[in-house]
């Protein structure tokens, strides 16, 4: 059977789906949404919006606009337009917890945003300003995501290759060419944890004679772990000015 498309035009937006796919045009911009089988699994979400009466085009733009959103549901009979929470982000005081039947429902699942880069399932973003270790964590949870995890040579890699790499900065690549994740021993000297899942290590890649396990005196004001160009762990303190690389699941 041979796919229909639509299109419609606004100003400066351009917005167009198939049955497949779901993608917003605005200022040479564009999220792409892919749709999946009509819900039936959840009963109960937690929703950033819930409207009624709105068109297809118009839910998908309520949730490109939102960081937290991760996708919409909508029921073309109803024009219900409903906009789904990150599970893995505390809920704030506009969410609410809606019920929903499953008939006629069906799911967009919300790509990455403009300006984020997609790596196996997950989006990343490199702030524009440099912060310290908390004020990173900050900027990332304001777009409901969080500073790297990196779990493997190929994501340490990529990472210093597509943020990284571009940066301007001399040969001393320990003061420039950084950026922050969440790796920290901060609640346990030693003992490193990712900030968002609470996940211990089961990947390493630290720079030669890295982490200050061996000086003590430093490894108690170094609890910070940042990512170097070519993709090697150091420790830091925390109140380092770094670059920020957020990330969060597609």
């Amino acid at each position: 059977m041979k796919q229909q498309h639509v299109k419609v035009s606004f100003p400066r937006c351009v917005f167009s789906f198939s049955f497949f796919f779901f993608q917003i045009f605005c200022e040479e911009r564009y999220i792409l949404y892919s749709t999946l089988e009509v819900q039936e699994t959840k009963n109960s979400s937690l929703a950033l919006f819930d409207f009624q009466g709105v068109s297809l085009i118009y839910c998908g733009s309520l949730c490109l606009a939102e960081y937290c959103c991760k996708e919409f549901i909508y029921d073309k009979g109803s024009m219900r337009c409903l906009g789904i929470h990150l599970e893995d982000f505390e809920r704030t005081a506009k969410n609410n917890l809606i019920t929903m039947g499953n008939e006629g429902m069906s799911t967009y699942r919300k790509g990455c945003e403009t300006g984020w880069l997609e790596f196996k399932g997950h989006c990343y973003h490199k702030g524009q300003i440099k912060g310290n270790w908390s004020e990173a964590k900050l900027e990332c949870r304001n777009m409901c995501s969080y500073l790297i995890e990196i779990e493997s040579k190929e994501e340490a890699d990529w990472i210093s290759a597509t943020f990284l790499e571009n940066v301007n900065c001399n040969a001393k690549i320990r003061r420039n060419c950084t950026a922050w994740t969440g790796l920290n021993d901060l609640d346990n000297e030693g003992t490193y944890v990712w900030d968002h899942s609470n996940a211990s290590l089961t990947f390493t890649n630290w720079f030669d004679q890295e982490p200050s396990l061996d000086d003590p005196q430093l490894a108690q004001i170094r609890d910070c772990i940042d990512i170097l160009r070519g993709g090697s762990w150091n420790d830091r303190r925390c109140s380092f000015l770094n670059w920020v690389i957020c990330e969060k699941s597609v």
